[in-house]
């Protein structure tokens, strides 16, 4: 029995056989001898059907070699992989075995791949972007933070100086109440001096009013800017603790693309050409 004969025969076995679920056709020089086609990769052959010329059978048979070769989707509407190895008896190429799986699957992987890769992409963009902007936000915050302790020192040396106009105050009020009574005590040669005094007296009243409030509103803004610096530092440190999550979150991103960039060569692995 020839070989040719001999493979017809175990045709339907191997295809039993393989891994993957396949096409199996066996072919003379000239025709197909036998065809039989996998769940999912049919290309419709037929029993007599002539071999194309530039086919993979064809191609086998012309060279005497194995060819390995992917075909797109646009030829028969399924991706497929397909190999032809070349029959040869008493040194003559007198056939072909031809097998095909469908790549369609790998397509997808691949396809999903690329998908996973450019998402991966984008969003390692935006994550830098985002911890370039919390350490820019944690060094504006460390600024402002520095200028609230700037402002509560001057607000300080201002309640000093309120204080000094304080101390004045008071003393002037002491000073036009003594003149008062001085002048009240002159008589009637003391009457001009005891409008003046007055006059100070009433002054010195008024300053103190007017100290008593700007202690008033020192005493807020210093409750204010203590609030503010305190919010700050709290800003500061969340931006600081957002950059350090942001640097882990992009080393999980580079494992992630490159677990996307290995699933992207597995897909490919079956549709490289010998």
């Amino acid at each position: 029995m020839s070989l040719l004969n001999s493979l017809l025969m175990v045709a339907p076995i191997l295809q039993k056989a393989f891994l993957f679920d396949c096409m199996v056709g066996v072919t003379d020089r000239e025709k197909f001898l036998a065809y039989h086609p996998a769940s999912d990769l049919n290309l419709g052959i037929k029993v007599g059907d002539p071999l194309r010329a530039g086919s993979i059978n064809a191609t086998a048979i012309a060279e005497n070699r194995r060819v390995v070769r992917k075909i797109g989707k646009e030829v028969y509407g399924i991706p497929y992989i397909a190999v032809g190895y070349p029959i040869v008896e008493h040194g003559q190429v007198v056939g072909c075995l031809a097998t095909g799986v469908t790549t369609d699957q790998e397509d997808r992987l691949r396809a999903l791949a690329e998908n996973v890769t450019d998402a991966l992409e984008n969003i390692a963009s935006h994550t830098e972007s985002l911890a370039k902007e919390a350490n820019e936000l944690a060094l504006a915050s460390h600024t402002l933070s520095e200028t609230a302790v700037q402002m509560e020192l001057k607000i300080t040396e201002t309640s000093q100086i309120n204080q000094l106009i304080r101390d004045i105050s008071t003393r002037s009020n002491v000073l036009g109440l003594n003149a008062v009574l001085e002048a009240a005590r002159a008589g009637t040669a003391g009457r001009g001096f005891s409008v003046v005094a007055e006059e100070i007296r009433r002054l010195s009243q008024s300053t103190s009013a007017s100290a008593k409030g700007i202690f008033r509103i020192l005493d807020e803004m210093n409750g204010l800017v203590g609030t503010v610096s305190g919010e700050l530092e709290k800003t500061m440190n969340h931006s600081l603790q957002q950059s350090t999550r942001l640097q882990e979150l992009d080393v999980v991103m580079q494992q992630l693309r490159q677990m996307a960039e290995q699933l992207k060569e597995a897909a490919g692995s079956t549709g490289r050409m010998e």
